[in-house]
């Protein structure tokens, strides 16, 4: 099956403790690497296992899982250098209950399309927002909902609270996200004579760390990956949320090839059989993110027929 890149992580559990030095340093990832999720026990289900393609249902086969290890609490790196988190769990999860094995290829998020497009990768677990653009070449398994947060400073001296208030401010954002196309989005309408001033990095880190440097007024990002920073880094002193309204809601999706039709459906499957039995539940309670809970695993955003 496919290989990936390996590429730094950045930010895990325990630069999330510290400050804007452990934001800005990260750590060297062997690639590929196998994951490590929560050690929760989840049976095989012989009738999902069959909905995989006839060449994954081998004992030995493997697939290459993309993803972006510098997001917590979706994916993280922990003090042992492994990758965990919420998503990882629960991609965790799904892959048992198909009895299907991985191997996680960690990346920058900006090439993690690119890579299961050329087919280096056989999906993606990086906290990807399902839009009507992306659905174009690829299909997405929802497994959670989430909005934006925009970072600002303990205390929030600048006073922002809305997109508008953005205008005319250096803003820092991850590259490729839909928060950068927010942004871009932004600038062609309500900031257009006042443009945000986009700062582009390849991790949310390295994006977040520049608030705290002063370099940049605010972060856009996503709500539950902000929230966890602001809880997370100093002693929760150090970043807060600035909005209080819901920005640019939208799910979050495991993500596949447009055509991989047996594996969507498969993990779709295994997914709405985990929020079934509660097994999904009981992951997102231990990351505390039960507030994002889907009641169908959905593809593309849309109910199965």
């Amino acid at each position: 099956m496919a290989l990936g890149h390996c590429m730094r992580a950045v930010i895990g559990s325990v630069a999330a403790a510290t400050a804007l030095g452990a934001l800005m340093t990260g750590c060297s990832l062997e690639s590929p690497q196998a994951a490590e999720g929560n050690g929760q026990e989840v049976e095989v289900h012989d009738d999902l296992r069959a909905l995989l393609p006839g060449e994954l249902r081998a004992e030995s086969t493997r697939i290459t899982v993309g993803t972006e290890s510098g997001y917590p609490p979706f994916e993280y790196t922990n003090e042992a250098g492994r990758i965990v988190g919420f998503e990882i769990d629960l991609f965790d999860a799904a892959s048992d209950r198909l009895g299907l094995k991985y191997t996680f290829s960690d990346m920058p998020f900006k090439s993690l399309l690119g890579e299961l497009y050329a087919s280096n990768v056989d999906a993606i677990a990086a906290a990807m927002s399902d839009t009507a653009e992306r659905q174009i070449d690829y299909d997405f398994v929802d497994y959670y909902n989430d909005s934006d947060a925009i970072m600002v400073p303990a205390g929030n001296p600048e006073g922002i609270k809305t997109l508008k208030d953005l205008c005319g401010r250096p803003v820092a954002v991850l590259t490729g996200s839909t928060q950068q196309e927010a942004l871009a989005a932004l600038n062609g309408a309500e900031c257009r004579a006042q443009p945000v001033q986009v700062l582009e990095f390849g991790t949310d880190a390295d994006a977040l760390a520049q608030v705290q440097a002063g370099k940049a007024d605010a972060e856009l990002t996503q709500w539950s990956t902000g929230a966890y920073n602001a809880r997370q880094v100093g002693s929760g002193d150090v970043f807060e949320v600035a909005n209080t309204e819901v920005i640019n809601p939208s799910p979050l999706g495991f993500v596949f090839l447009k055509g991989d039709v047996e594996l969507v459906r498969a993990y779709q499957a295994a997914l709405q059989s985990l929020i079934d039995d509660g097994t999904y539940a009981e992951i997102l309670e231990e990351h505390d993110l039960s507030a994002g809970a889907l009641e169908t695993a959905t593809i593309n955003n849309q109910v199965p027929q």
